[in-house]
């Protein structure tokens, strides 16, 4: 498995690493059709929050205007018009400029990864604080101002005008301020690259010391120039902002965007031209002949560059042809002559896919800088577009067509779409069973809910088609939470209803506090008391997590068994304690944690050192310590309720767990369906028998990994681990069972073994042993 999960993250890095090298004039180029589709619907949606944001945003600045200006009731009404105004003319030049700023994150190799990067992205996280370049706030709209004037009149506009000054002048200060490291940093790669020209120049011109100082110092002038521009555009896009937003990003210790510095040829140019402003057109023309004589040795260096990707690439697309010929001849059941035919044939599209290749990753690294290359040259991977790899290319595509039968290509196309269909009902129940946490459904809302979510997770199956595939749960539920809301809500109760949406909304991570920028935060009167009010915070945090889960099985049992209001009283009163008792341990690990990060801290650093603990948590729910399982709340559960009562909650209990065992067997089978290409009968014979592996080890295998093992590619295969291999035999073919147990089974085994152990002492120690054990639901003790 650990190989398995180097390889992902080598395939998502090499795009990343090349493009690093890329100008941002490149990276602001368009992609592809229909990755730009993609990425203009996101803005759409930023948009929706971004008008928001500026509408409160100019609210403040009439405020500001106010206190400069002292506006009456009257001025400000005739103000609100004027303003809307604005901030529509903002927003629409806002929207295409953020879609040139948000083209600079993606792939440009893969569309499909580019796709799934926009798909994470949060609306109100990602987009809406995006700095962009070439854009003007409401507030500076011609048309705005000059209705500002005519309602202020000259004296009193002048008065705001100079106020507003004075608060952009401050605002340019914080920003020159937050700048500076970002700029000074980006300049000592360029500085380190200049002194070795400088140091090759000296050598082989025989240049003297007053010479090279004098280049010291067009190097210098060189950097400045390049220095003062990256930052006058940095801060050209920070200073149109919102405060809150732009705070967002000041808060932060280091500039995330890229320093746009000069690359390749056009760096050579640049320092040419310096160069000769002190050494002469001569001696830099004798430089420029050294240089390309050279040259002549720089195409071999460029081979050995690109040989990593190469090689790389090359083993990729030959496990991933050989899968694809595995399965057809699976499928197909084709011949041994075929078989090989179709080996011969992945061959020549390996092939071409790398010829295109080579000519693609020489252009590139010709463009790199001596001092560059040396930089990429142990750890830089170029990478090609899916449509030039070997699957995508003609002469594989043709080639099948040859090869293959007409009536083997429809029955090919049929059981893809079969097969894709599987996997859609798949992830539409592991959405539903996930949301089913928090909005408690019974099974005919799942019913009604679960055809309703197929359609919207369509976008979601060509992440599926990939080898390394993972979901995540927002990531769900923001699909799920793109269902017609007046459908919805005729299914959902009120209480209901107000979960789905805040599920729909869910951001992919909690905004976190961010240490402060070079060591300003405040200075701590009483460390002790720092302390204190820290932890405080983080119990709070972690208490409205846990009770949050808590509360939605009051809800549940309200409305499952019509409680009366004191009973419901009773069960929340119980809820909050079960949540306390359940954090102590929590507590004492965080506790520990925090003041042994802090053990050494000055009042100077140590708020900056406990801002930097709220990103570490530990786990308070496995199972035995949950609080479902306190004494709190089996106590009251039992006191509350009488026996009829607790076997309706049993029962409703039970059929949750049972759809939730179900999905997480369909994302298991999916995922072996996918691999090794079952037909819908094998797939309708094993999920029974995953399920029961499930039903068996769902605690230990949460336990082990997470309670959302079932949506990452490489965590979905372990429950086939504990399937028995004659049941596995019976169903598989057995070309199909040898490829599993060959290729996918031994990563799954190493976690098996694992999740076994802890099985075996989990009964032993009586733990859960006879429980309806659902993550987030009733526990009820049998």
């Amino acid at each position: 498995m650990t190989r398995v999960l180097l390889t992902f993250w080598l395939l998502c890095l090499v795009s990343a690493q090349a493009q690093t090298y890329l100008s941002r004039s490149e990276l602001k180029k368009p992609l592809s059709e229909a990755v730009e589709k993609t990425l203009a619907e996101f803005v759409e949606r930023c948009a929706v929050e971004k008008q928001k944001q500026l509408t409160t945003h100019m609210a403040e600045v009439l405020k500001a205007v106010d206190a400069a200006a002292k506006l009456t009731t009257e001025e400000t009404a005739a103000m609100q018009e004027p303003t809307k105004k604005a901030v529509e003319s903002a927003l629409a030049a806002w929207k295409p400029q953020t879609v040139v700023a948000m083209r600079t994150y993606l792939s440009r190799t893969s569309d499909m990864a580019a796709k799934r990067l926009i798909n994470v992205w949060k609306p109100d996280a990602s987009g809406l604080n995006e700095p962009v370049e070439n854009w003007t706030p409401p507030e500076q709209n011609a048309d705005w101002l000059a209705a500002l004037r005519k309602t202020l009149g000259e004296e009193r506009f002048k008065a705001w005008s100079d106020a507003d000054a004075r608060a952009r002048e401050k605002t340019d200060e914080e920003i020159h301020r937050y700048l500076e490291r970002w700029v000074r940093e980006s300049r000592g790669p360029m500085n380190e690259d200049l002194q070795t020209q400088i140091g090759a120049m000296k050598t082989k011109l025989a240049l003297n010391e007053g010479q090279v100082a004098a280049l010291k110092k067009a190097a210098e002038v060189l950097l400045d120039q390049i220095s003062e521009a990256e930052r006058l555009r940095a801060a050209g896009m920070l200073r149109p902002m919102p405060d809150e937003a732009r705070r967002n990003i000041t808060g932060r210790s280091y500039f995330y965007l890229r320093f746009d510095r000069p690359r390749g040829a056009a760096w050579e140019k640049q320092w040419e031209e310096a160069a000769a402003s002190v050494l002469g057109e001569e001696l830099i023309a004798q430089w420029c002949k050294m240089a390309g004589e050279e040259r002549g040795g720089l195409e071999a260096e460029l081979a050995e560059m690109v040989k990593p990707s190469e090689v790389y690439m090359r083993q990729q697309m030959e496990q991933t042809m050989l899968t694809e010929i595995d399965n057809l001849a699976t499928e197909l059941d084709l011949d041994k002559e075929r078989q090989e035919k179709l080996k011969k044939l992945s061959e020549e599209a390996i092939e071409e896919s790398l010829k295109l290749g080579r000519k693609q990753w020489l252009e590139q690294a010709r463009n790199y800088s001596a001092m560059e290359r040396q930089r990429m040259r142990a750890n830089t991977y170029f990478g090609l577009n899916e449509e030039q790899q070997a699957p995508a290319l003609p002469v594989w595509k043709d080639g099948l067509k040859e090869l293959l039968t007409e009536t083997e290509r429809a029955r090919m196309t049929s059981e893809k779409e079969q097969r894709e269909q599987r996997s859609l009902i798949a992830i539409s129940r592991a959405c539903l069973a996930e949301m089913d946490r928090a909005l408690m459904l019974n099974d005919a809302q799942r019913g009604k809910l679960e055809p309703l979510l197929l359609p919207l997770m369509e976008p979601l199956i060509e992440q599926r088609r990939q080898q390394y595939w993972s979901y995540s749960t927002q990531q769900l539920f923001q699909y799920a939470g793109k269902a017609r809301p007046e459908t919805v809500r005729a299914i959902l109760d009120d209480v209901q209803w107000k979960r789905w949406q805040e599920l729909a909304a869910s951001s992919n991570s909690t905004p976190r506090a961010m240490p402060a920028v070079n060591g300003t935060q405040p200075e701590a009167p009483d460390m002790e008391a720092a302390i204190s009010t820290h932890l405080y915070k983080m119990f709070h945090t972690e208490r409205k997590k846990a009770l949050d889960a808590m509360l939605p099985q009051v809800e549940e049992a309200r409305r499952v068994l019509t409680l009366p209001e004191a009973t419901v009283n009773r069960l929340n009163t119980a809820a909050k304690g079960a949540v306390e008792q359940s954090l102590g341990h929590w507590r004492q690990n965080t506790e520990r944690y925090v003041r042994q990060t802090v053990q050494s801290a000055t009042p100077k650093n140590i708020l900056q050192l406990l801002t930097g603990t709220e990103r570490v948590s530990f786990s308070r729910n496995n199972g035995d310590s949950s609080p479902q399982s306190t004494e709190v709340w089996q106590t009251a559960l039992k006191e509350a309720l009488t026996a009829s009562q607790l076997k309706q909650l049993e029962t409703v209990a039970r059929a949750r767990q049972d759809y939730r065992l179900r999905s997480m067997a369909a994302m298991t089978v999916a995922e072996l369906d996918r691999r090794r290409r079952l037909s819908g009968e094998q797939c309708a014979k094993l999920e029974p028998h995953v399920q029961k592996v499930l039903a068996e080890y769902q605690p230990d295998l949460e336990r082990y990994m997470s309670n959302n093992w079932f949506l990452q590619y490489y965590y979905a295969m372990v429950p086939v681990a504990g399937v028995p291999e004659k049941e596995m035999q019976g169903i598989l073919t057995p070309q199909q069972w040898k490829l599993c147990k060959d290729r996918d089974l031994p990563d799954a085994m190493q976690y098996w073994e694992g999740i076994e152990n802890n099985h075996k002492n989990r009964l032993k120690q009586g733990g859960n042993a006879g429980q309806i054990f659902f993550n987030g639901g009733m526990i009820i003790d049998q």
